[in-house]
Formats: C-alpha cells, sequence, structure tokens
C-alpha cells in the first residue's frame, strides 16, 4: 500500500469517528420537556362557625359591663350616689360559668374584687318558668354579694322566653355590699360568642327584636333614704352597617317584684359601628330624661345577636338617680 493511500484512508476513518461522536444531533427534533399548568380546583370560602349557649362545660368570658355604685342605708339615712358608666368588652370583668349548678364553683370577678358561688347559695333555681337563676351570699353587718344569670346558660332549663332565651349571647349582674350603711355596687355585663370581624354584615339595615334588664338607684331628695328598683320596659335596636349608625330607643318601666310596670322614661340614643367591626358605643340624646352612655357588641354569625350595657345619671323632679342596664337582641 502506498503512502498516499494510507493518509487517504487515515482521513475517512477520522471523518467517520467525528460523526460518532457527535452521534447526530442536529437532526434530532428536541423533546418538550415543559408541563402544563393545571386548572386551580374551586375552593369554598369557609364558613364561621360558633359555639352556643348553653354551655356543656365551664367557660370564662370577658364581658361589657355598665356600673355604679352607691352608699348608706336605703332604708333610712343619707344616700350618696357614685358614678355610672359603660365600657367596651374586655377582661375588667370576666365571669366562670358553669353548664351546671353544683358542688362547682361560678365566679365573677372585677379587678381585684372576687365572688364565687355554689349550688348552696343559690336561691331562685334555674327552670323553664324562670327568666333568670340567682347567687346569694350574706355575712355580717349586713355584708352580701348577688349574682343574677339569664337563663340560658344551663342545658335542659333554659327560659321559656324566646327573646330572652338567645344562643351566643347573655348576661349577668353582680349586686353587692359592704356593709348595712356602707357601699353598694352594681356591676351589669353582657357576654357570649362575639362575631369574628371577617364575618361582620357590610350592607343593609338590620333591626334587632330586644329585651331591656337593669336597676335605677333614687337618693331621695330630703337626705333620708332612697329607692332601688329593677328596670324592665320595651326596646328597639337597629344598625344600619352600610353607613355605620346605630339607633336604639329605651322604653324604660320600673318593675315591682310581682311584675307590675310603671313608666320611668323613653331615652333615645345614637351611636356608630365602623366597617368591620365587631363592637360599637353610643350615648343618649338631649331630649332623654337622663344622660348617659351605652356600649355594644355583634354575637354569633354574620351578627345575629346583639348584646349592650348602658348607664345613666343625673336628676328627673329634681331627685338624683343613677340607672344601669343591659339589652340583648336577635335579627328580627
Amino acid at each position: 500500500m502506498s503512502h498516499r493511500y494510507r493518509l487517504l484512508l487515515g482521513a475517512v476513518a477520522a471523518t467517520l469517528a467525528l460523526a460518532a461522536c457527535d452521534g447526530g444531533d442536529d437532526d434530532a427534533t428536541p423533546t418538550d420537556t415543559a408541563t402544563a399548568t393545571p386548572t386551580p380546583t374551586p375552593t369554598a370560602t369557609a364558613t364561621a362557625t360558633y359555639a352556643a349557649f348553653p354551655l356543656s362545660t365551664v367557660t370564662q368570658f370577658a364581658t361589657l359591663d355598665a356600673t355604679t355604685n352607691f352608699s348608706g342605708d336605703l332604708a333610712a339615712g343619707a344616700v350618696t350616689l357614685g358614678v355610672a358608666g359603660s365600657e367596651s368588652r374586655s377582661d375588667r370583668v370576666t365571669l366562670a360559668v358553669q353548664p351546671t349548678v353544683g358542688t362547682s364553683e361560678f365566679v365573677v370577678r372585677e379587678s381585684s374584687e372576687e365572688s364565687r358561688f355554689t349550688a348552696t347559695n343559690l336561691i331562685t333555681a334555674s327552670a323553664a318558668a324562670a327568666p333568670e337563676y340567682i347567687f346569694r351570699t350574706t355575712g355580717d353587718a349586713g355584708k352580701f354579694s348577688q349574682l343574677e344569670f339569664l337563663n340560658n346558660t344551663i342545658a335542659n332549663s333554659v327560659t321559656s322566653d324566646a327573646v330572652l332565651a338567645r344562643t351566643t349571647v347573655s348576661y349577668a349582674n353582680w349586686y353587692r355590699g359592704d356593709s348595712t350603711t356602707g357601699q353598694k355596687r352594681l356591676t351589669y355585663t353582657v357576654f357570649g360568642y362575639p362575631t369574628l370581624s371577617t364575618d361582620v354584615p357590610t350592607t343593609g339595615t338590620i333591626a334587632y327584636t330586644s329585651r331591656v334588664v337593669g336597676r335605677v338607684v333614687r337618693a331621695n331628695a330630703s337626705g333620708a333614704g332612697g329607692t332601688l328598683d329593677r328596670l324592665g320596659g320595651t326596646v328597639t335596636v337597629s344598625i344600619n352597617y352600610a353607613t355605620g349608625l346605630v339607633s336604639m330607643t329605651l322604653n324604660l318601666a320600673n318593675t315591682a317584684a310581682d311584675g307590675t310596670q310603671t313608666a320611668y322614661g323613653t331615652f333615645t340614643g345614637q351611636g356608630s359601628i365602623a366597617v368591620g367591626a365587631t363592637q360599637f358605643s353610643g350615648s343618649f340624646g338631649t331630649g332623654s330624661p337622663l344622660g348617659g352612655t351605652f356600649n355594644g357588641a355583634l354575637f354569633g354569625a354574620q351578627g345575629a345577636e346583639v348584646g349592650i350595657s348602658f348607664a345613666l345619671s343625673g336628676a328627673i323632679s329634681g331627685t338624683e338617680q343613677r340607672a344601669v342596664g343591659v339589652v340583648i337582641g336577635a335579627r328580627s
């Protein structure tokens, strides 16, 4: 084989080797490895859920409250009235509420003051015919402590009054005294399962079928003694969730022990609730017999129920008086 022929064969072999190494990629069609984006599966909007009355376990609640106090013996001697006011929900006043009345304690606490109650202190039992169940303890020199609950927290004995048999809002009143002539204090509270801020209506006006309870204390103009009466009556409450206007009219009546009512006065109040807020506040206008304030909150799904604390103070026909109480209701 000539030298020239060997060179030609070597060149052909080198060319074939290069082609084998290249693998023919120039002619291959690239594979598309991209994966198509799947269509998202729709998810249902979460519906807020709430616990409800009556209770199944002991539960502690923060409260909205209205408070006042007075000193002296209402039956004789001078009676001095303190300040009356209402507050938004906080843990300044708390309640520990049991699902049954037995050996376990019901506890009410305001700041550093506290009272505890069990079945041995029950003076009005929970029953369908009773709007409230009541505890009371007594001590030396006229000392006492009394706690009154709306009867919707204990199973199988909820009040038969449909307006009061609420499922997410309730109330309690704590009335206590240091002695016969010493200071007495009234604390009306509203508590329950507040509406979530994401579950508040944003449009429309909603009226609430409501009930009012409270007490009024008066110091006799003569300077000798005074009176303490329960308050009842009728009430209208509405909230315009588009504008934030809260309207409330209390047609209050003195309620005697036998349930007889005599007119006390009509109190017209207005307040406001911010968009997405679950609490509101307001005051009673100049046309009301007494001035005062109120604080309220929404309870349950979509603000289905409402609870309000209120306080009134001033003089009517020359007689100084203070009134505190609560309103609870549900969408009409």
